[in-house]
C-alpha cells in the first residue's frame, strides 16, 4: 500500500469513517494483510532461481562468444598473460589469457594498456588456481545448479580463481572509472585436477 492509498482510507468521507474503533480495525486489516504477504515463501524454490541465474550467465556466455567471434578481428589483447599452474594431483597446465582494457566512453586507457602490457605476469597462473582452490564450487552447494556436474563447477573454481587474481593484480584506481572495463579470451580450459 502506497501513501496515497493509505491517505484515502485515512481520510473520513461519512459519518462511520470518523469512528477511532474503525480506523483502528482498519489499519489493524492492512497490517496483517501486509505482514501475510510479506511472510509468504517464495512462489519458486531457490533451486529454481540458482538454475535460472546459472541459465543467464550461460547465456550471456553463449552471447559474448557470439560477440567475440564477430568481434574477433577487431580484438587486440594489451597482453598475452601465459598460464601455468600445477593442480593437487601433479598436472601441469599451460595455456593464455589474452587481456585488454576498455573505454566505453572515449576514457583514456592508455596507463591502464601500458601497466597490463608492461607487467610481469609471471606466477599468476598458479597464484590463481590456488585462489580458485581456496574457495571452490561444489556440486551440492545450496548456490549451485543441480544440473551441472562436478567437472563443470571444478571449471568454474579454476576459472574464478584465475580470473580474479588477474584482477586483483591490476591497480584499482587504472580501472575504477565509469566506463572502463576489461575483456578477454583464452586459450586455457580450466583444467582442475
Amino acid at each position: 500500500m502506497d501513501d496515497t492509498q493509505l491517505n484515502r482510507l485515512l481520510t473520513p468521507h461519512d459519518k462511520w469513517s470518523e469512528s477511532p474503533e474503525v480506523l483502528d480495525a482498519m489499519l489493524e486489516r492492512v497490517a496483517r494483510n501486509a505482514a501475510e504477504q510479506h511472510a509468504r515463501p517464495s512462489l519458486r524454490p531457490r533451486g529454481v532461481r540458482i538454475a535460472a541465474a546459472v541459465a543467464a550467465l550461460l547465456s550471456v556466455g553463449a552471447i559474448a562468444t557470439a560477440a567475440a567471434v564477430y568481434i574477433a578481428p577487431n580484438f587486440t589483447p594489451d597482453a598475452v598473460i601465459p598460464i601455468s599452474y600445477v593442480t593437487d594431483e601433479g598436472t601441469t597446465v599451460e595455456c593464455t589469457y589474452s587481456l585488454a582494457v576498455r573505454s566505453w566512453d572515449g576514457t583514456d586507457v592508455t596507463e591502464a594498456k601500458e601497466w597490463i602490457a608492461s607487467h610481469d605476469w609471471t606466477g599468476i597462473g598458479q597464484r590463481g588456481y590456488d585462489l580458485g582452490e581456496q574457495n571452490p564450487v561444489s556440486v551440492g552447494d545450496g548456490d549451485v545448479d543441480p544440473e551441472l556436474t562436478q567437472e563443470d563447477v571444478d571449471q568454474i573454481t579454476v576459472f574464478r580463481g584465475i580470473e580474479n587474481a588477474i584482477g586483483n593484480e591490476i591497480p584499482f584506481e587504472l580501472i575504477n572509472e565509469p566506463g572502463i572495463g576489461t575483456s578477454g579470451t583464452s586459450t586455457c580450459t580450466w583444467v582442475r585436477h
